[in-house]
């Protein structure tokens, strides 16, 4: 259904007659995934009040949002994940050059929506990516499907001591397209942790991946990341971060790499009593002899979820 409204719209029809199919590609697969989060928000926007009425927070709301009040009040990084809870929905873009030299953009990422049903568990259901190649030889198409089960054990706010541990499971679906995804599903359990003094920040995980099957041809990576931040007058939350990847078994067997990346938040900006808009930008650079991509341009857009007040009544 999605599809069909894009190819009736007029930009699709201008873009077919004056734009290469690559171009067309990307714009399709953009137009798409902008349109599921249209969809998204018009949701969550019901049974929430105009902006600048003076009426009590969805109840959905108020519950969670009472949850995150005791934990640390920091960005989730560009690729570091965060031992917070939040809801939210995010959405990156990154632009990669792979070891042949052609530029790979990913739109669609490990994140999407994201929500907190009840005490200190929080379920992510991801944007599944959409590669465009930019290569004759390489099909576009959606990557795996994936989502995620988080759990806060401890966290106390910055004025009890302003740290987070959490556990979480990833998984994965093979249901990538020409080759676009891994070769089976996967099983990722995550350990998260997060302290802050005053304005800086630490945030870290370590994960291990393991397939359900195949494992020959897939391997279990191991990823280690580490997130620095700063956070400068209201809106400027300066990073850098370091993103390790290694290799057990496999076809990249013993092979590891790792990347800098320094970014910048700014946000987060009311867009209703209830929902912000926070920006993300940065770069990944290798700093390893052998890496499968460098110079990674990453972009990301999150529209936070949180009832107004509540985090001033926990101090």
């Amino acid at each position: 259904m999605i599809t069909s409204l894009w190819e009736k719209s007029a930009v699709h029809k201008l873009a077919t007659l004056t734009m290469p199919s690559r171009l067309r590609s990307l714009i399709a697969g953009t137009a798409i995934h902008l349109l599921l989060l249209s969809t998204v928000g018009i949701v969550t926007a019901a049974g929430r009040p105009v902006f600048g009425q003076d009426e009590p927070s969805p109840k959905w709301l108020v519950r969670p949002s009472i949850t995150r009040s005791q934990q640390p009040d920091w960005v989730t990084p560009l690729i570091t994940a965060s031992a917070n809870l939040e809801e939210a929905v995010i959405y990156d873009i990154s632009r990669k050059l792979p070891s042949d030299g052609v530029p790979l953009v990913t739109a669609g990422s490990n994140r999407g929506i994201q929500f907190v049903p009840f005490g200190t568990l929080q379920i992510t259901f991801a944007t599944t990516p959409y590669l465009f190649h930019n290569n004759p030889h390489a099909d576009n198409g959606f990557g795996d499907t994936q989502f995620a089960f988080k759990y806060r054990m401890i966290s106390a706010n910055e004025h009890h001591g302003n740290y987070a541990l959490s556990f979480a499971i990833g998984a994965s679906v093979p249901t990538g397209s020409y080759q676009n995804g891994q070769h089976s599903g996967t099983i990722a359990p995550v350990v998260l942790g997060e302290k802050a003094w005053g304005p800086f920040a630490v945030q870290s995980t370590i994960a291990i991946q393991f397939p359900a099957s195949d494992t020959r041809l897939t391997g279990q990576p191991y990823v280690s990341n580490t997130a620095f931040q700063y956070r400068l007058a209201k809106r400027l939350w300066p990073e850098l971060e370091d993103n390790f990847t290694g290799n057990k078994g496999g076809p990249l067997d013993g092979k590891k790499q790792n990347f800098l990346l320094p970014g910048l938040f700014i946000g987060r900006f009311p867009v209703t009593p209830y929902m912000g808009l926070t920006f993300g930008i940065g770069m990944q650079i290798s700093t390893t002899s052998y890496h499968t991509y460098n110079h990674n341009l990453l972009f990301s857009v999150r529209f936070p979820l949180e009832t107004p007040g509540v985090r001033e009544s926990f101090k």
